[in-house]
Order: C-alpha cells, then structure tokens, then sequence
C-alpha cells in the first residue's frame, strides 16, 4: 500500500473553480489538475492520495470535493476552513458528511501570535474533529508546538500532523527548535510528515542536510508515526516521485518495514478507507 500523504491540486482560476485572495495573492504559473495527479499516481503506483486544500482556492473547497466525488477510491481530502470563525465546526461536519473530506489544516504558520490554537473558542471544533475521528494536519513552526500542546492533551483522541518537519531552520541545528518537535513526540496523538525535503535542504539531490532531521524525528517518534509524500506536482512535471525515491533509495538508516510505515502504512491507518 503506497500512499502519498500530501499533494496540491488546483485549476487556474477559471469558473467554477475560482482562485480568491483568503490565504494568498498569489496565482500559479501552471495548473495542477487531478487529471494530471491520476495519471501520475498510476505511472508511480501509487494506490492512494491525500488531498491538502491549495492556498489558491482558500477556504472554497470546491474543487477538491469534486475530485473526491470522481475519484473516490483513489483520494482523500482535508480542507482549510477558518478556524477562527464560530461556524467552523459546522463546516468541518458538512464537509465530512456530504463531501468525504476527512479531516482539516491547521494554518498557524501565517500568524505572529497562535495564542487561537489552544483558545477554549477552538473547543467545539476539535470536539467535532474527536466525534468525527478525523485529524488535523498542523502547518507551524516548531516553536509554536507549545500553543498546540494544550489541545494534544485536553483531546488525546484526536491526531494531529505535523507537516513539514516543522520546518526546521538548519542553521540552528538539531538543538534549536526543532528539539521542541522532539521533545512533542510524548504525544502519541502526534504524528509528524517527513516531506518538502528538497524545499528545506540548502542541498542539492539527495538533500543529505536534511537526513539528520529525518533520522531525529524517527527516533523520537517511530516509523509508524511518520508520513511520506511523491512531491507531486513540479513543474516542468518529470512525472517522477522524487520523495518517494528519496525515502525508498537514498536514507539508509531506515529498514523495510519503516519505509513501508512511512510511504503507505501510517497515512492508511489515519485516512484509510476503513479509518471509521
């Protein structure tokens, strides 16, 4: 079972799939289509994705949930929805029950103070989240774990994904404050992405500066706690999974079955079509 746990899609804004300015002003030079996600995964064999809503779209989810209503064994989607607005548990539990999304991303990286993540305003979300069993996907900075951590403990339930390494800062090192990632792992509720290693690497192929991060939050947390991504799409599109390739044949400190954990195994177990 190979599942990729994190991809983009996105049109290029043309109805009924409009772009809008709630996460960013930014507009892509290049489309990502599920057609073309499809087409990919097959060349990869890749059984499974996980849908991440693109910025582009924002908080109008549409054009994922129509991917998922055409391809509904081959994907699974979170969406972005406010969290700070007071209906976002409801628009979590409608888009759960009439549109198969399973699960939500938390955007803490945007802001300077992510003193909302553990407000008692972000309750009924996370209580919906615990009724629902779905998890969040968390997009932060190590150093704002400490204003997730309240919520890891008042709902042990629910999963929360850490995406991205926590973007750690290399220049800091190991010791810096991505030791309050690794000092998380206590959390059996949190689970952590091993992915967009060539976007932190200072490195070219194979992002070898990047391996002691990767080796650290293994032996913090374990195989069976980590995910994977393809690093679809790029552009010009090779039509290769580079972080599949990279977990598969360039980390040697990982075994087999670790590298089963990390590339289908763990993302089956949090979304899988039985997940419920």
């Amino acid at each position: 079972m190979r599942i990729d746990s994190h991809t983009h899609i996105w049109t290029l804004g043309a109805p009924p799939f409009p772009h809008n300015d709630e996460m960013s002003t930014a507009r892509p030079e290049y489309p990502g289509l599920v057609e073309d996600l499809i087409r990919f995964m097959d060349l990869n064999n890749i059984d499974r994705t996980v849908l991440i809503q693109c910025m582009y779209h924002g908080y109008d989810n549409s054009y994922m949930c129509d991917c998922l209503r055409r391809f509904p064994d081959r994907l699974h989607g979170v969406a972005l929805i406010d969290p700070k607005q007071p209906n976002a548990a409801e628009k979590l539990e409608s888009l759960y029950r009439e549109q198969g999304v399973q699960g939500m991303r938390l955007y803490p990286i945007r802001d300077q103070d992510a003193s909302w993540l553990a407000s008692d305003e972000q309750n009924a979300l996370w209580e919906t989240a615990r009724k629902l069993k779905v998890p969040f996907t968390w997009f932060g900075r190590c150093h704002q774990i400490p204003l997730l951590e309240p919520m890891l403990q008042r709902f042990p339930e629910v999963n929360v994904i850490v995406d991205h390494l926590g973007e750690p800062v290399l220049s800091e090192g190991l010791d810096g404050d991505f030791r309050i990632l690794l000092e998380a792992a206590k959390y059996t509720n949190l689970f952590v992405k091993a992915t967009r290693i060539d976007g932190i690497s200072e490195q070219p192929w194979p992002h070898d500066d990047v391996f002691p991060y990767v080796k650290a939050v293994h032996e913090a947390f374990g195989a069976a706690r980590m995910l994977g991504c393809t690093g679809f799409p790029e552009d010009p599109q090779r039509g290769e999974a580079v972080g599949f390739r990279l977990i598969e044949e360039e980390i040697d400190f990982l075994a087999v079955e670790d590298k089963e954990w990390i590339l289908g195994k763990t993302a089956d177990l949090l979304y899988g079509l039985n997940a419920d």
